[in-house]
């Protein structure tokens, strides 16, 4: 089974209107229609029983932050593509976010049409490439991950 465009969730987290919109927009130019926003980790991590395929998620955000938001979306769900974006650059961060398991760590101001454009063909080709994940409820995925 191929993928295309339409077959892939993407979520969008960060606590700036403007950097949600625009990226929403680039997405949606390049034929991306399953995008939603959230204005924080917090609003993310209560949607994750949709299964995003992936995740543009901001490090730097009221509440919790990229991370530590990058780590339960792993716990959740491993296969998820997570590229963490930062309005700057700071080597510590970049490579805790990797062992973590984020795709990439982006900067802000390099983020342009294009940019994106490249970001979605590498996703593009890891999505394609996974294995699906069985469908758990949510409870269940919680009782196997914690124990309960």
């Amino acid at each position: 089974m191929t993928t295309t465009r339409q077959d892939m969730k993407i979520f969008i987290v960060d606590d700036d209107i403007f950097c949600l919109a625009l990226y929403k927009q680039f997405l949606k130019n390049l034929g991306y229609n399953d995008v939603t926003s959230f204005m924080g980790g917090d609003e993310c991590l209560g949607y994750l029983e949709a299964r995003p395929n992936l995740v543009f998620l901001d490090y730097n955000m009221e509440g919790l932050n990229g991370i530590e938001v990058l780590k339960v979306i792993k716990e959740f769900s491993p296969s998820t593509i997570v590229y963490i974006i930062t309005g700057k650059e700071d080597q510590l961060v970049a490579k805790e976010a990797m062992k973590e398991g984020a795709l990439d760590y982006i900067i802000k101001s390099s983020l342009s049409p294009d940019s994106i454009k490249t970001l979605m063909n590498r996703a593009e080709n890891i999505y394609v490439e996974q294995p699906k994940e069985p469908k758990l409820s949510f409870f269940k995925k919680i009782k196997t991950t914690w124990g309960f």
